[in-house]
């Protein structure tokens, strides 16, 4: 028994057509998924890096037994030394009591925007005991940043709480 000497093997149009069909359909679908999921990853990832710069913050200033602060900072991954100037959106410092910079973090990219509570004035400082040294006429125990995606928000905010004990949470937040 052989096979047909000259037989051709391979794909019909009609094969090729329903597979390019069937992709077209998958890549319809998985490619807003993708978006939204890139999005979900840049706002956790966004409000780790500030959570991580507080956290960070608050073990330095008890480790140093002397205040921590954390600031807005236009320049600060140009500036030398970096000054706590403009916007949380444009990135933050930490440095310690004699100005000197401990992290420096670059300004929140996709579009993000980062806005502090209307009880932070310009910076929060961690004390040598590891809380915050925000406003004493300020009724509530913590002060939340939100952080939201550029608009119109496929995805949810995130809510960075910070209490006076100095301790953080995050939680997700509708953003207009």
């Amino acid at each position: 028994m052989t096979d047909a000497p000259d037989t051709t093997r391979g794909f019909t149009l009609i094969e090729l057509l329903v597979t390019l069909a069937v992709a077209a359909i998958l890549l319809g679908v998985a490619v807003p998924n993708f978006q939204m999921f890139m999005m979900n990853s840049r706002m956790a990832s966004q409000a780790n890096d500030l959570i991580t710069a507080l956290n960070m913050a608050r073990s330095e200033a008890v480790k140093r037994a002397a205040n921590v602060t954390v600031c807005p900072s236009s320049n600060s991954t140009t500036g030398n030394p970096p000054t706590c100037t403009g916007t949380w959106t444009q990135g933050w410092i930490v440095k310690d009591a004699a100005g000197n910079p401990i992290r420096r973090q670059q300004a929140l990219g996709g579009g993000s925007t980062l806005s502090p509570g209307t009880d932070v004035t310009s910076s929060i400082t961690f004390t040598s005991n590891g809380r915050t040294n925000m406003l004493t006429t300020v009724t509530t125990a913590s002060t939340t940043f939100t952080l939201c995606p550029p608009a119109p928000a496929s995805v949810q905010g995130r809510a960075i709480q910070i209490e006076r004990t100095g301790r953080t949470r995050v939680s997700t937040v509708a953003c207009p």
